[in-house]
């Protein structure tokens, strides 16, 4: 594992990137438990064991994707962990956006161009000798081609697919970089004042967000399956799915946007 690059964003937060590791998410959990603070980041070209959201794998062809994680150690309560996830899944929008690429946010943590996943992000969280912690992940396809991405066994799409050039790691580093930075605004404001700070990044997150208003089918942990129309999502990160019947309150699933 070598250390390809460091960057000091101030405060304490700090990116290592790495040519390889097995997983930026727990390389960094493991850092936590260890006593590492907040704002601690690492970055790899190519992680050998990378995981994504219900245990899938995440496959990834070196120097194909940006892998970045980030540990923080959130003052406020485990029942507003979300806010950590939406902080990120904006600034990737948002990352993506500078780019004039026009990404939306799939609840809970996927980011679509169109109908198609560019992006995912995965939330672990735990406990150390030094508090509560979360590590933030993010995988981002840059560099695939269709080739590559058809063995996704999903639809997705790259940022060499959609803009028609290849990123080198001069132009990976700026967008890691950035999308670190985008991320430190959307969260640091969460530890000084959480209500007011909250209710602006969640609103920033309805905006950005494709699953809300949108027809979905919904299957659940315990294997049910649901359909409805998405009226809200709530303070919690929970979606709110109107039935035939009732209102039912959603709070981890897979999601499948219907289309006309």
């Amino acid at each position: 594992m070598e250390t390809l690059a460091r960057a000091d964003l101030g405060g304490g937060w700090t990116l290592t990137h790495f040519d390889e590791v097995a997983s930026t998410n727990a390389e960094l959990v493991s850092l936590a438990q260890g006593g590492a603070g907040e704002g601690t980041a690492l970055s790899a070209d190519h992680q050998s064991a990378g995981k994504g959201r219900l245990g899938r794998e995440w496959d990834d062809v070196p120097g194909s994707s940006i892998l970045l994680s980030v540990l923080v150690r959130p003052k406020f309560t485990v029942n507003d962990y979300f806010a950590a996830t939406c902080a990120m899944s904006v600034a990737a929008v948002e990352s993506l956006r500078a780019l004039g690429v026009s990404a939306s946010i799939k609840w809970p943590n996927d980011l679509l161009l169109g109908k198609e996943k560019i992006s995912g992000i995965l939330a672990e969280a735990g406990e150390s000798p030094s508090g509560r912690f979360v590590v933030v992940g993010v995988g981002m396809n840059v560099n695939q081609d269709r080739e590559q991405l058809a063995r996704l066994g999903r639809p997705a799409t790259s940022l060499r697919e959609t803009t028609g050039r290849l990123f080198d790691a001069e132009a990976r580093d700026a967008l890691r970089l950035d999308l670190l930075k985008r991320f430190k605004e959307a969260y640091a404001p969460l530890q000084d004042s959480f209500a007011p700070a909250f209710a602006d990044l969640l609103g920033r997150y309805r905006t950005a967000c494709a699953t809300l208003e949108a027809f979905v089918r919904v299957e659940l942990s315990d294997g049910e399956i649901i359909s409805g129309h998405v009226l809200d999502i709530s303070n919690q990160g929970h979606l709110l799915v109107e039935l035939d019947s009732c209102i039912r309150t959603v709070s981890a699933g897979d999601v499948e946007h219907l289309y006309a």
